[in-house]
């Protein structure tokens, strides 16, 4: 009696990677008979930053400028950060704007258009468990397509990302392999957030891909536990954005999920005044979006919804405050985090805003309570484009 879970888990494993194989498929696209690496899905908490891709446009500048010169004049040695940029140009403006950094800033240049969204291109996958030292394979793991590219020629180009990254570094990363596969699914890189062994999925991911690349949800769950390598959570309801704007692993089981309703009551106390946003997006008394904060007792569900399902899950839950916008992607998040470990110490980098001292004071001690070092990144400019800090790094690499 006690083979039969076995024979099952056999039998479900087998079906998953047959799943997998059958909706893999090459860096252009097509699909493909190769079969997929093995390598789990990296998690946003494990390891030593090693290598990070941002993509840079010098017409953006003005929206993301700050939080790149923030961000990267904060990393240390040993860490390389992949620019991808149209042309030397776009590269050497951005080093100009950032001045002198501890981590490596090298150039790659695509020839085509792109957005500023590094995040939302690809998913990495880490080695092979077998593989030993300087025999390395990362798996730039990219979706089918991307939403808007038949009209959209930056979101055509971002297409293009995975196989830049793959044909540049595959044979340049010390001791590593690079490769760029294409899946048959259809997601955004921030439809997910792993820790060492699970994965938290948006609904988005359900919603683009059930009936359309997959039959059911279950199947669905089936084809990515095997395509990730980590244990599944659909997370259903959840607020319409990436999970990265709404809640963020990290680490030792643990979960930290916003908290509309903490965020209200500390600008009720900070202030009486209409919250207001100045032109230069710097917020103004009581914080708000530029269209609006969103305090409904719909939004507030979906966000306790998110926390009741991590805990159903066997995760500790902690909250932090969270201003979400009458506009749905326009939030004041601050779980939108780059987690780097060095020395067994947790570092957080976290987006602040400017204006809002007393959310980003209260939510950097939620962070610090979790034993984190946090480094302040000021997003006040990039949240009304509907993203923060995470959505702009992605990373490729840990140590």
């Amino acid at each position: 009696m006690r083979r039969q879970p076995v024979t099952w888990g056999i039998m479900l494993g087998l079906a998953g990677a047959v799943a997998v194989w059958l909706v893999w498929g090459d860096a252009s696209g097509r699909r493909s008979t190769v079969p997929p690496p093995t390598g789990p899905v990296l998690a946003e908490c494990e390891g030593p930053l090693r290598d990070l891709v941002i993509q840079y446009l010098p017409e953006a500048a003005a929206v993301t400028a700050t939080t790149y010169r923030q961000f990267l004049t904060q990393l240390p040695t040993g860490v390389t950060v992949h620019v991808v940029c149209p042309d030397r140009a776009a590269f050497a403006d951005l080093a100009q704007r950032v001045g002198a950094t501890a981590c490596r800033l090298e150039p790659l240049c695509t020839g085509h258009a792109m957005t500023t969204w590094a995040r939302d291109r690809w998913l990495a996958l880490a080695p092979f468990a077998e593989a030993g030292p300087g025999h390395d394979l990362t798996t730039i793991l990219c979706p089918g397509g991307e939403e808007g590219a038949d009209h959209w020629p930056q979101r055509r180009g971002d297409q293009l990302i995975g196989r830049d990254l793959a044909g540049a570094l595959g044979a340049t990363l010390p001791g590593a392999r690079v490769e760029c596969r294409t899946s048959g699914l259809d997601f955004d890189g921030g439809d997910f957030a792993a820790d060492a062994d699970t994965v938290f999925v948006t609904p988005a991911v359900a919603r683009r891909n059930v009936q359309h690349t997959v039959a059911t949800r279950d199947g669905l769950a089936t084809l990515l536990r095997a395509l990730l390598g980590k244990r599944m959570v659909l997370l259903d309801p959840a607020p319409d954005h990436h999970v990265g704007m709404y809640m963020m692993v990290t680490g030792g089981h643990t979960v930290v999920v916003g908290d509309p309703a903490w965020a209200r009551r500390l600008l009720a106390d900070a202030t009486s005044q209409p919250a207001t946003a100045s032109a230069d997006g710097a917020i103004g008394a009581g914080l708000c979006p530029p269209q609006g904060p969103d305090w409904s007792a719909n939004t507030q569900a979906l966000y306790d919804a998110v926390a009741r399902q991590c805990a159903a899950e066997g995760y500790r839950v902690v909250r932090i405050p969270v201003v979400p916008g009458v506009e749905a992607r326009c939030v004041v998040t601050y779980v939108n985090v780059i987690t780097d470990v060095r020395a067994g110490r947790r570092i957080i980098y976290m987006p602040v805003y400017r204006g809002a001292e007393a959310l980003n004071d209260v939510a950097a001690e939620v962070w610090r309570g979790l034993g984190c070092t946090v480094r302040p990144i000021d997003c006040t400019l990039v949240y009304p484009h509907f993203g923060s800090l995470h959505c702009l790094v992605n990373v490729l690499r840990r140590g």
